[in-house]
């Protein structure tokens, strides 16, 4: 692949010219052409855009057949990321950054250069990168290509669900289905991406008949590809929302068969994600011993700084709570490690659990202090991160705290704060 001086340097010598000759045609020196060559300066764009007229350039100062080549690399690499191979990626960059010499004559694939760059940043949990570079990026917006922008709003659907702000990402993501379906065979994806991210962003948000529709605009995948990344999220996807509107043993079915599927091809995150799932199912059915099993099968997987970890350990404590075994709850908050207690972000999942603790086993003493954490603490947590579900069973909890101890203005109030988040999760 040619970078822009090295193929004009090419077309001058098959031309005949002199440095020279094109420092007198550009109006500059002969030195400066001189270290344009040698890379130590670049041209301008008005003179870029001389040069093509004179080479006779339309377009860009590629031939078709060396676009379609570094074209298809690009695609090879965004494959690649896609798929989390992260350091084979970054050793690939190498052989196609160098795309943004030809920004002033080939904006197409300097853009996608760019976009797939973003993605890489995405795909690396370097999130401040990954929204730098697609910030810059916004202000071409206007120039981009359908092909462009469907990739750029794709990025920024991804890099939102990363931040956990399910309901941007939403509007990114269908933007992006708007631009795909406008320019079918333009734009080189599927909508059943789409439609898949679509889903996860409203089962994260508990909005279960929308992400049941999105899940029903994806058609039965080719069994070919159901050890995939892609149809393993799709498929455990369809379970959360199963389970979530009470069809169990369905939901059940479906994770085992995920779990086989991530297990045989050592993909660790759906294993450990379709683990922590069945132990969800089992917890919502209050088979809190099989599902204390898959908890701990979960917690042996995932790294205990990960979100994923603090999850799969809070629903375990949530399990023998259930059980009312709270000595061995409460021992469990105790051995708590190190890595996970001193962790800012794990602080509410753990004092949460304190007060839940104490809620259930004292349901007839009125406890102010779990009372005004659950209240004002934890439930605005839960929703901030999309888990409605812990903040329905904190607002039962309360309810039920409340008419025990004689707050009954507390419990109607409660009662209808539960109404109403159930009438945003439909």
């Amino acid at each position: 692949m040619l970078v822009i001086i090295q193929k004009l340097k090419m077309l001058r010598n098959n031309e005949g010219s002199t440095q020279y000759e094109i420092a007198e045609f550009l109006l500059t020196s002969q030195k400066r052409i001189s270290q344009i060559e040698n890379g130590k300066e670049r041209f301008y764009k008005d003179e870029v855009e001389k040069l093509k007229k004179r080479f006779n350039i339309v377009d860009m100062p590629l031939t078709e057949g060396e676009r379609k080549v570094f074209r298809e690399k690009l695609y090879h690499w965004r494959n690649i990321i896609r798929s989390i191979q992260i350091n084979e990626a970054k050793e690939m960059q190498n052989e196609v950054k160098n795309i943004v010499n030809l920004e002033l004559c080939d904006f197409d694939l300097a853009m996608l250069y760019r976009l797939f760059e973003a993605l890489l940043f995405i795909a690396d949990d370097d999130l401040e990168a990954a929204k730098e570079k697609l910030d810059g990026l916004e202000a071409f917006v206007g120039k981009m290509t359908a092909e462009h922008r469907y990739y750029y709003d794709f990025h920024m659907g991804w890099l939102c669900v990363k931040n956990n702000d399910f309901e941007k990402a939403i509007k990114f993501y269908r933007q992006a289905l708007s631009t795909l379906k406008a320019n079918k065979g333009v734009v080189p994806d599927s909508e059943d991406r789409v439609y898949e991210n679509l889903a996860i962003c409203y089962t994260e948000l508990e909005q279960l008949s929308r992400a049941v529709i999105f899940l029903g605009e994806i058609p039965k995948t080719n069994d070919d590809n159901k050890m995939t990344s892609h149809r393993l999220g799709i498929d455990i996807t369809r379970a959360i929302n199963y389970y979530k509107i009470g069809e169990h043993e369905e939901a059940e079915e479906i994770l085992n068969d995920c779990y086989s599927r991530a297990k045989a091809t050592n993909n660790k995150l759906f294993t450990g994600l379709a683990l922590q799932n069945l132990g969800i199912v089992n917890t919502y059915t209050e088979n809190w011993e099989k599902a204390i099993g898959y908890f701990d099968r979960t917690l042996k997987i995932f790294d205990e700084d990960s979100l994923y970890y603090a999850w799969a350990l809070h629903y375990k404590i949530r399990c023998l709570v259930g059980m009312r075994n709270f000595l061995e709850a409460e021992k469990e908050l105790k051995q708590v490690k190190p890595s996970i207690k001193d962790n800012p972000k794990n602080e509410v999942f753990l004092k949460g659990l304190r007060h839940i603790i104490d809620l259930n086993r004292n349901i007839t003493n009125y406890n102010k202090n779990a009372v005004e954490y659950l209240e004002n603490t934890a439930i605005p947590f839960y929703i901030e991160k999309s888990a409605r579900f812990e903040a329905l069973y904190c607002y039962k909890l309360l309810e039920r705290h409340f008419i025990r101890t004689s707050k009954m203005k507390k419990s109607l109030e409660t009662n209808r704060a539960m109404f109403a988040m159930r009438e945003r999760m439909v």
